[in-house]
């Protein structure tokens, strides 16, 4: 009896096991909750997979941009940040997928928000969001480097990004290859939060590479 009473603890443990990721992956939601986290913190009242129009009372002034999606003015001033921090953002972007991104004029009712981008121009915004997402996410972010127009300005990318790919949220801010001098004009932090699997060039919309902006300095 105890040698046949084996197996059937084994199909009852199987069973249970496949129940419980069955059961998960239906009752997931469908922003991962730190990705969501930081977009409810760093632009309240927007949702990614949300109408766009369900955000016009969170965006001000909401304008569409051809070949990148919905552009406004936060609703908030800012938001506190882990050890003391504080970081103000100064524009929105609402980003869409490509097939809305290329029409002429995207009905806001019956477009969805593909992803969020939120851009800081305050100096020190790069290193304290870093600091923010290092705790949030409890990993060292992976590295990249992103091509610009400007043939020597390129632009730093850490990527944070959740088990099993479900989403992740990047940081993208202006590269200095001699760290002693000033970059000249604003230094501009961008914080884009997708979900789904990130795939380069397509999640943020810009020439992506997975070499560090360090290896591309020296090569050019």
């Amino acid at each position: 009896m105890r040698l046949l009473s084996i197996p059937a603890m084994l199909v009852g443990i199987a069973v249970a096991i496949i129940f419980f990721k069955i059961y998960g992956a239906f009752t997931r939601p469908d922003v991962p909750r730190p990705v969501a986290f930081v977009v409810s913190k760093f632009a309240p009242g927007v949702e990614i997979g949300a109408k766009v129009a369900d955000a016009r009372r969170a965006v001000a002034a909401m304008t569409y941009v051809p070949h990148l999606g919905f552009v406004g003015l936060p609703g908030g001033t800012g938001t506190d940040l882990p050890a003391g921090g504080y970081a103000t953002f100064v524009q929105v972007r609402l980003l869409l997928d490509e097939a809305t991104r290329v029409k002429a004029h995207p009905d806001p009712a019956k477009s969805n928000i593909d992803a969020v981008e939120i851009v800081s121009a305050d100096p020190s915004a790069s290193t304290d969001i870093s600091q923010a997402l290092l705790m949030l996410f409890r990993r060292l972010p992976r590295n990249g480097c992103l091509r610009t127009s400007t043939e020597d300005r390129l632009r730093e990318v850490r990527l944070w990004t959740t088990p099993n790919d479900r989403g992740g949220v990047a940081l993208i801010s202006d590269f200095n290859a001699n760290p002693m001098t000033r970059t000249p004009g604003p230094m501009i932090t961008n914080v884009i939060a997708f979900t789904g699997k990130f795939d380069g060039g397509r999640t943020l919309r810009a020439n992506y590479t997975d070499m560090q902006c360090t290896q591309l300095s020296g090569a050019q």
